[in-house]
């Protein structure tokens, strides 16, 4: 090996170049890593950004099926009420009166089913702009009609069976017979 004085120091040639190739490999793996880092992030914004577009679709999923379900509690409440207003033909007039204005509540079904319809026409035009926040407002508005609903579908359940009871034993007298 040949070496050469330079200076008052002994240097050797091939450490020079051992040393750019050291200097090269250090800026390779920096090259390396910064677009390892730099692929990290972009894959991690994908990665944040279908996880809210997923949230998103979820969220205007559960309302649509929150609008479908009160929809069918309505139609289901108003069969219940045209089943017992058929139930009332059977009993005596005093008797059905009071229950037959209960019952006669078709137009209030009718302005839930529109006021449904407005929910929609709400989700179809803002559902893809509105925020999460927005989104769950309008699905626990949703479910709250529904959870009322479904109190009154259950007290239609329990005004059937007494109206049941009350055309078994109405049935059980029977006209009066004259002496």
């Amino acid at each position: 090996m040949k070496t050469a004085r330079k200076a008052g120091h002994f240097t050797n040639p091939g450490a020079s170049g051992r040393l750019r190739a050291k200097e090269r490999e250090c800026w390779l793996v920096f090259y390396i890593l910064t677009a390892a880092l730099a692929s990290a992030l972009v894959l991690l914004f994908f990665w944040l950004r279908e996880r809210s577009w997923h949230r998103r679709q979820a969220a205007i999923r559960a309302l649509l099926d929150g609008a479908d379900d009160l929809e069918a509690q309505l139609q289901e409440c108003r069969q219940q009420m045209q089943r017992l207003r058929g139930m009332l033909a059977i009993l005596p007039e005093e008797m059905s009166a009071d229950a037959d204005s209960a019952l006669s509540a078709d137009g209030k079904v009718q302005a839930a089913l529109k006021d449904l319809l407005g929910h929609r026409l709400w989700i179809k035009q803002h559902a893809a702009d509105a925020d999460l926040g927005e989104l769950a407002t309008a699905r626990a508005a949703l479910a709250q009609s529904s959870s009322t609903l479904a109190a009154q579908i259950e007290r239609l359940t329990a005004i059937a069976v007494d109206l049941e009871r009350a055309q078994s034993s109405a049935q059980s007298v029977g006209p009066k017979r004259g002496p």
